[in-house]
């Protein structure tokens, strides 16, 4: 009867640890449905990341393209502005290359004396 008692005993301890080899099998089981959960998480996370970046980054171009656009106008038209400037001085410059009229009193006109000889 020692034997049967003693096979009982040794059949309870395995029934035990097969118990216990099933809860924590289910309990790893749970903890990778929250891993996988949580991984599934991060992955939206993650994708919307990438999806704002990418709206981010086109607008930070458009922001500097538009900027790029505003100096290259205004350089332009300093530029403009600069050969204007120059071409009014060069004129001012040589009067002799422009003819003017004077009106004279009498409603006609009247060319301005020249000052080619004198000195």
């Amino acid at each position: 009867m020692a034997g049967l008692e003693r096979c009982q005993r040794e059949a309870e301890e395995v029934a035990e640890l097969m118990r216990q080899n099933v809860a924590k099998a289910l309990e790893r089981e749970g903890h990778l449905e929250q891993l996988q959960s949580r991984a599934q998480d991060l992955r939206q996370a993650s994708e919307a990341f990438t999806r704002t970046t990418r709206t981010v980054t086109r607008r930070q171009r458009r922001r500097h393209r538009r900027w790029h656009l505003v100096a290259l106008g205004l350089g332009l038209l300093l530029l403009f502005v600069l050969a204007l400037a120059l071409a009014l001085a060069l004129a001012r410059a040589s009067p002799g290359a422009v003819t003017s009229t004077v009106p004279s009193p009498q409603g006609g006109t009247q060319h301005p004396p020249s000052t080619a000889g004198t000195l």
